[in-house]
């Protein structure tokens, strides 16, 4: 059994979406929702029966970086090594044994940010996304409200695409996100490596 680990039900679509384009099979996914409950899910880990028998050969986790990709790989790593007294050394490489347990810091080019920065990086080649951006640059010239959430211009995106759903697993699962995009390179290579 091959397992990845992920922040949520939203960060599961993108990565069960990613796997089918990219053709990545016999991974299993798992939301473990949110990263305060990052720490709690890996200690129960060892506690499963798959994991008791040796069936899990790798455990690859993901974490939004939010503000500091920095500080969640060192949250990622100490949970980790809290849990299965593994030292991560990179992110994206895996190491030990039974599992092989590897982090992936999901964010924007930037290094910052989430799983929306992700997917609109992915979509920012689109026709209309310039629009988005000088939507959202109005509205920070216009208001007193300086900086917007990036879950607040995917949503806004998503909504010159459907009528009704505005999240990411949505956009995800209904063929929205371009996951042959450069943008979900890294993240799919990681998958790849378990």
């Amino acid at each position: 059994m091959k397992l990845v680990l992920c922040e949520g039900p939203d960060d599961e679509a993108v990565i069960r979406g990613l796997c089918k384009d990219r053709g990545l099979t016999g991974l299993t996914v798992e939301a473990y929702l949110g990263r305060a409950n990052l720490a709690d899910a890996l200690v129960e880990l060892p506690k499963r029966p798959e994991f008791a028998r040796q069936e899990v050969v790798s455990l690859g986790i993901t974490l939004d970086a939010n503000a500091d990709g920095n500080a969640a790989w060192q949250l990622l790593c100490n949970a980790v090594r809290d849990s299965f007294g593994v030292s991560l050394t990179e992110r994206g490489v895996f190491v030990g044994a039974k599992p092989r347990t590897g982090g992936f810091i999901v964010s924007g080019p930037d290094g910052k940010g989430m799983l929306e920065d992700l997917c609109l990086a992915s979509v920012s080649a689109k026709l209309g996304y310039p629009c988005l951006e000088a939507y959202f640059k109005c509205l920070t010239e216009r208001t007193s409200r300086k900086q917007y959430h990036s879950k607040a211009k995917f949503r806004a995106w998503m909504a010159s695409q459907s009528d009704y759903e505005l999240y990411v697993g949505k956009a995800a699962v209904e063929g929205y996100l371009p996951f042959d995009h450069a943008a979900f390179n890294p993240l799919a290579q990681f998958l790849a490596s378990m």
